[in-house]
């Protein structure tokens, strides 16, 4: 075996320099194991903490300087995904190993068997799913063939999720490795019961076996991590504070040091966004049962009994006291309670509303016969009749005319929580019977009436007429439909006034210009009719920014704020205006949405709040309401909500860069509602399809969503600044980059024009026009754009567009400073929840560090990208695009365009079999080129693909897909995913079937096709 070098006498490894901040003393007692296993004494450490506590940081940090010190590393992790997989965590690590070919064909067979013994019933004198001897010495015997070369180190993340018979290798591994040059560390999460207590108590028996507890961080500690990061004024004036609100939970405090740089220097201690996505993320990764236990504390509050907890959430009482311990030790709880306010009410937020009104039901129930005030059970009774509200999607009363209209009261209101007995499913079944009800008396069934309904707000309100569904199954359940007065039906002096406001938006929303204002000319002429107009000015306001004054520009930034916050589409006026700040503009858009949730608030209002959401760049927020508003409406709302919530979802998974899901909603926009009745809202949704299908390097299909005819006025609205961004990204993907460069500042005209240049979430048009001017070979006036827009951002705010713009200014800078801005990137995009970009940011970090000699971070990065969801997904711009020929965008009447115009081929889904490249040529100084099979294989997982996933795509079994690995590994002289995914370099972008091409890592050339 060889031995580890001798540390230098500044040694690289000093842990107050490697290791993760607080966590010091327990890397030096892993790297003490180490140096014994040098010396040819194996041990086996348990990392231990709760949920949060850093485990896996420790274990990563540890393996990679390792690795730089010559040891062999083999890494796995478990996953309750995988749990069932026999030996599947087995598998992980020695696919890592560094094995001979004749080593890799005896671990495959070894495996094979050991996985079919897992399987399949065992003979009656063995248990079930045991491994024989035969395997568990062949397995071992191959990793101390491994140790005889190298010191070996087994890192396992996660033991507690691995599969048993992984388990049982290991055992039979570290009973056996006290004398050999095999250090084992295995990881795991605190739980309420150990799921494998037998192993527990024989690994723990073992006389080289070392446990290594987490604990929280003290205060001292939390100081030293704000002192490192915020530095010394900032520790002393917030460590207690901080201390408090994290428990000394390193993932809290990490988050929460994230919100002091993202807010720069306030003073005083900020929670945000980072805090509150922590903490939920330790809730949910936290032991079910303890889950279950701060959901009732949530409802109930901190002054609940253990009796009324246990009846509430229905458990052991002497299971409450594991559940809370669980919650103390990872610092989500202090005194029975949460650390901050918002906790409860964002952990809530992330049920299902069906079950939280079951909650809410009961804890009203149990609150009742415990004596509580009536108030506090009338408390909960409302809170449960708006939850399965929410969740059934409301039904609109009988002769209810306006798409806009308030949703109706759930029936039975209050009365039907007072009915004995009651329960969730009597109040479903009562209103699916009320549902069927109205649909049959409300259906109408002339459509030359629906011609006359109106528009409502927002990115996608449409006017009723648009109900018509376009070609697609039909809905299931009872659908009801929003339908408009008929003509001669008015009956009085109101619904004659909304009559005629609906047809006044019926002539704009079809791009109408001229007869709408000559028409709304006439209606405020009339005495006493202007004050009428004013929901109408603002929804204009938005539609038609340059037409009209926005009214929100009549009152100062504290009115705009203030009067806006319970209407959406003020809100949205008042954020186009300025006259309320992005970052206000979010919290009084989530009020607006969270009393959605409740009922009784407009469509119109609710869309315009996402747009918010979208325009002051926190698409990740409205991704986040997005699931729950359209759980509501299903299918009981009209066909013209769910396409304008489909738009809005596609747009913001677009912006997340989760393209296959953009596809797919926007196609659902046009499955709801034909093209033809989008109105000019219809630039928006075929702006989002032809971006996404652009990014996927599809452009044949962006080319022709883009030719489709649009209505005209299209280009006075905000889709229409949308439709021409999406343009100048396709001509910038097939190297048009003048074109494409006159097309964003086209758009950046516009937006000055109107005055949204405040908004470069609407368009960001510097960041393409930069992209081009990469393109263009002038990475000077790059770097001008995107500093000009860093500099309009202002201090906080915009992660993502601030993200794009430093990765843009690292593109075009040069090598010294591209490190730094590259981190930055990074951080800010991870913030913002841009997968596709993060991914591209990693990649472009990796090489960053690689160039700067740090071969150490440029694995972490790499191994970040791996971990990325965007991966598989992330596409290859082509070197040389075909030319696609690109129509003028004209104003045609959009009468014209027949449904099958569109594109009928969705992306690929899972299981269909992508086409690959048949031969994979060999680099030079290997043995040959690739067999078709082994080519087929190695191009999927080149593209991020797991094994399994392989196997079923190519219908072969996973262990051929392993054979035909070891094999391209082999030949081509790679060992890891990432080696072979930058080894193939490029394949063709896209097929006949619509599949994306095998993802790779943006560089500078990628930034301009954007």
């Amino acid at each position: 075996m060889s031995p580890l070098p001798v540390s230098p006498p500044h040694d690289p490894y000093d842990p107050s320099r490697t290791s993760p901040a607080g966590r010091e003393s327990e890397y030096r007692r892993l790297h003490h194991a180490l140096d014994r296993c040098a010396a040819g004494a194996g041990s086996v450490i348990v990392l231990h903490g709760s949920v949060g506590s850093g485990r896996s940081d420790l274990l990563y940090a540890f393996t990679d300087t390792a690795a730089e010190r010559g040891v062999q590393v083999l890494v796995g992790t478990g996953s309750p995904l995988e749990r069932e997989f026999p030996l599947g965590l087995a598998r992980q690590l020695l696919q890592g190993a560094d094995l001979a070919p004749e080593e890799a064909a005896t671990a495959e067979a070894l495996l094979a068997e050991g996985a079919a013994s897992g399987t399949v019933p065992a003979p009656s004198d063995r248990p079930a799913g045991r491994l024989t001897q035969r395997v568990l010495e062949g397995l071992f015997r191959l990793v101390r063939g491994l140790a005889e070369r190298a010191p070996v180190l087994i890192a396992v993340d996660d033991r507690q999720d691995a599969d048993p018979q992984s388990l049982e290798f290991l055992l039979y591994l570290v009973r056996r490795t006290r004398g050999t040059g095999v250090l084992t560390v295995l990881s795991s999460r605190e739980t309420m019961t150990p799921a494998h207590p037998l192993f527990e108590v024989e690994l723990a028996r073992q006389p080289h076996h070392q446990h290594i507890r987490l604990d929280l961080l003290g205060t001292e500690l939390v100081a030293e991590v704000l002192r490192t990061r915020l530095g010394a004024a900032a520790a002393e004036r917030h460590a207690a504070e901080a201390h408090s609100l994290t428990g000394g939970n390193p993932l809290l405090v990490h988050s929460l040091v994230g919100d002091q740089e993202r807010a720069g220097s306030p003073g005083t201690l900020v929670v945000g966004e980072g805090y509150r996505r922590g903490l939920m993320h330790c809730l949910h990764r936290i032991d079910p049962l303890a889950l279950h236990y701060a959901r009732g504390v949530a409802v109930l509050g901190t002054g609940a009994t253990p009796e009324l907890l246990a009846e509430l959430l229905l458990l052991a009482p002497d299971a409450l006291p594991r559940a809370l311990y669980l919650l103390h030790a990872a610092g989500l709880f202090r005194d029975g309670g949460f650390r901050h306010p918002t906790a409860a009410g964002d952990l809530l937020a992330a049920m299902r509303p069906l079950e939280l009104a079951a909650l809410h039901q009961r804890a009203g129930r149990l609150l009742r016969a415990a004596g509580a005030t009536a108030a506090t059970v009338d408390g909960h009774a409302r809170v449960a009749e708006g939850h399965l509200r929410s969740s059934l999607g409301p039904a609109p009363a009988a002769g209810a005319g306006d798409p806009g209209a308030v949703l109706p009261e759930f029936g039975g209101g209050g009365g039907a929580w007072e009915v004995p007995g009651a329960t969730v499913a009597d109040d479903i079944a009562a209103h699916d019977i009320a549902a069927h009800d109205i649909a049959a008396e409300d259906v109408v069934q002339d459509e030359a009436a629906a011609e006359e309904a109106g528009a409502t707000g927002g990115f996608g309100p449409v006017p009723a007429h648009a109900l018509q569904l376009w070609s697609g199954p039909a809905p299931t359940g009872p659908a009801v439909e929003c339908v408009p007065t008929l003509p001669g039906t008015v009956t009085d002096a109101d619904t004659a006034l909304r009559h005629e406001l609906k047809r006044l938006r019926h002539h704009f929303w079809h791009g109408r210009i001229d007869e709408g204002t000559a028409a709304l000319a006439r209606f405020e002429a009339v005495p006493g009719q202007a004050v009428h107009t004013e929901p109408l000015r603002h929804w204009l306001a938005y539609w038609y920014p340059a037409l009209l004054p926005n009214p929100a520009r009549r009152t100062g930034p504290h009115d705009g704020a203030t009067a806006d916050r319970g209407d959406g589409m003020r809100l949205l006026a008042a954020l186009l205006a300025g006259t309320v700040s992005p970052e206000d503009a979010v919290v009084h858009a989530e009020l607006v949405l969270r009393a959605g949730r409740l009922g009784g608030v407009r469509t119109e209002s609710l869309t315009a709040a996402l747009t918010v959401l979208l325009y002051a760049d926190r698409a990740d927020r409205a991704t986040h309401w997005c699931a729950p508003l359209a759980e509501r409406a299903g299918a009981r709302c009209g066909a013209h909500w769910n396409a304008l919530l489909a738009a809005l979802r596609a747009e913001a998974a677009l912006r997340q860069g989760d393209l296959r899901s953009a596809d797919e909603a926007g196609r659902a926009a046009f499955a709801h509602v034909r093209p033809e009745a989008w109105g000019v809202a219809v630039g928006l949704p075929l702006a989002t399809m032809a971006a996404a299908r652009t990014a996927l390097g599809l452009h044949q299909d962006a080319a022709h969503f883009l030719e489709l005819p649009t209505p005209a006025g299209l280009e006075h609205t905000p889709a229409g600044l949308h439709h021409r961004y999406a343009l100048a990204g396709h001509r910038l993907a097939l190297g048009r980059a003048e074109q494409a460069l006159a097309d964003y500042r086209a758009c950046g005209d516009t937006m000055a024009r109107w005055g949204v240049d405040h908004l470069p979430a609407i368009a960001p048009w510097r960041l393409g026009a930069a992209r081009a001017q990469l393109a263009l070979g002038r990475p000077g006036s790059a770097a001008a754009l995107a500093d000009q827009q860093l500099a309009r951002l202002g201090p906080v705010g915009h992660p993502r567009i601030r993200g794009l713009a430093l990765r843009i200014r690292a593109a075009a800078g040069g090598p010294a400073e591209r490190t730094e801005l590259l981190e930055r990137a990074v951080g800010l995009l991870e913030e913002a929840g841009a997968e596709s970009e993060l991914a591209a940011a990693l990649g472009e970090l990796s090489e960053a560090h690689q160039h700067d000699g740090d071969p150490g971070r440029a694995r972490r990065a790499d191994r970040r990208v791996r971990r990325t969801p965007a991966l598989a997904v992330v596409p290859v711009r082509p070197q040389a695009p075909a030319p696609v020929s690109l129509l003028p965008v004209s104003p045609l009447p959009v009468s014209a365009l027949p449904v099958s115009a569109l594109p009928a081929s969705p992306l690929p889904v899972a299981g269909r079999p992508l086409p690959v490249a048949t031969s994979v040529p060999a680099p030079e100084g290997t043995a040959g080129g690739l067999s078709e099979a082994e080519g087929r294989v190695a191009e999927l997982a080149a593209r991020g693909l797991s094994n399994r996933d392989i196997a079923r795509k190519l219908y072969i079994t996973v262990s051929t897909v392993e054979q035909h690995l070891t094999r391209v590994y082999r030949k081509l002289g790679v060992r890891r995913r990432v080696d072979l995914a930058r080894m193939l370099g490029p394949v063709p972008s896209g097929a006949a079937d619509g599949t994306p091409p095998r993802p790779a890592f943006p560089r500078r050339a990628d930034l301009v096709a954007g």
